[in-house]
């Protein structure tokens, strides 16, 4: 039988049960098969297990790790260092003199943990922005060492985005602003029917999304005037570097689960004004693209309201989202080509309409 090298390692039922009994022990408290049960379970206690731990899945495992555990220590520190009370229901307590006598096994464990995550942060450079990392592991050689590799051509994690994109060197300085409730007074190039303004801004920042190769900052946001702005502000239109302000001004927070309702019912970062969350009815044409919209999750949730299959008027399949009809969802709709067709309502049949026929009387000139 193969001797368990370190009885904290991985994640089965008995070095789960071999951490929670070990850091009961330590806790220098009376300890029974059923307070680590309990504590496994995410109970506050064992009078809240549904049933005796006899029944309960794992008890075995348990059992096992409860003994091993007390036994290593009892190698290292002799039968003194507990104390035993009762029979059926026995309950043991740690009064060694060493605060911590399994610490080698428990570093090693961590150590191990470590090493798993430092291999993650190397295998997952080909996700981040290069200004992310060199931000974050400047000067280290875990930086060299990810650079080496991507040289070598031996990186093999990679998003498809390009990252070489305008102003993103500005993420991780946006980011430790987030973390630390930092206003910023930031210099903006806004668009109105073609003309350019420079707008100064006051952001408490809150937030950064990537959306189709492009970062958003989401915050709350006053303008020049002193009126409260729109809420997101794309990376590429910051002009020079935010300017931190130290005084005259409240860092104004979200609410509590602000930014999960505020991204719950849009495709993107953008809420039309006024507009509503309505149900939009789409047909596929196809079964490709019936499914490719349920695999790849191109758009919200969704409700199949007739299944694909052939019908009197063709094949095709319907499925229904709850959304606000930005340009966001009109190009996530488009995007997917003629296997989509916008059913209803018939007011975001229209839009989409007019959208399709502008694009198509662009192909009708020769060029």
């Amino acid at each position: 039988m193969l001797k368990r090298k370190n009885p904290f390692d991985g994640d089965s039922y008995y070095a789960q049960f071999a951490r929670v009994t070990y850091k009961r022990f330590i806790s220098r408290e009376w300890v029974t098969h059923a307070d680590v049960m309990a504590e496994y379970r995410g109970l506050n206690s064992s009078e809240e297990l549904p049933c005796g731990v006899s029944k309960c899945e794992g008890n075995g495992e348990l059992k096992k790790a409860f003994s091993d555990i007390r036994n290593k220590i009892i190698e290292r520190l002799g039968c003194e260092s507990f104390l035993e009370e009762g029979t059926k229901n026995k309950r043991i307590r740690y009064i060694g003199k060493d605060d911590d006598p399994l610490a080698d096994l428990r570093t090693a464990k961590v150590i191990c943990d470590l090493k798993q995550y430092w291999q993650f942060c190397q295998d997952s450079a080909g996700f981040f922005p290069i200004s992310w990392l060199d931000y974050f592991f400047k000067d280290s050689r875990d930086l060299l060492e990810i650079k080496d590799t991507q040289n070598k051509g031996q990186q093999i994690l990679e998003a498809s985005e390009d990252r070489n994109l305008t102003n993103i060197e500005l993420l991780p300085f946006l980011y430790e602003a987030i973390k630390r409730k930092q206003v910023l007074a930031i210099c903006y190039i806004h668009y109105t029917d073609s003309i350019k303004k420079e707008l100064s801004l006051i952001v408490s920042p809150h937030y950064l999304k990537e959306f189709n190769g492009r970062w958003y900052l989401l915050g709350h946001t006053i303008n020049h005037e002193g009126k409260v702005w729109r809420h997101h502000i794309a990376l590429d239109r910051i002009v020079a570097r935010p300017r931190e302000i130290s005084s005259g001004v409240t860092y104004v927070e979200p609410q509590a689960h602000y930014y999960e309702n505020y991204f719950k019912n849009i495709v993107g970062v953008t809420h039309p004004n006024n507009a509503e969350v309505v149900n939009v009815h789409v047909r596929a044409h196809n079964h490709y693209m019936f499914m490719l919209t349920e695999t790849k999750k191109y758009i919200l949730v969704k409700k199949v309201e007739i299944p694909f299959g052939e019908y009197m008027d063709g094949a095709y399949g319907e499925f229904s989202v709850q959304v606000e009809v930005n340009d966001e969802f009109v190009g996530r709709i488009l995007q997917m080509g003629a296997g989509l067709e916008i059913v209803s309502p018939q007011n975001v049949r229209e839009k989409f309409k007019r959208r399709v026929e502008a694009l198509a009387d662009l192909y009708k000139k020769q060029k």
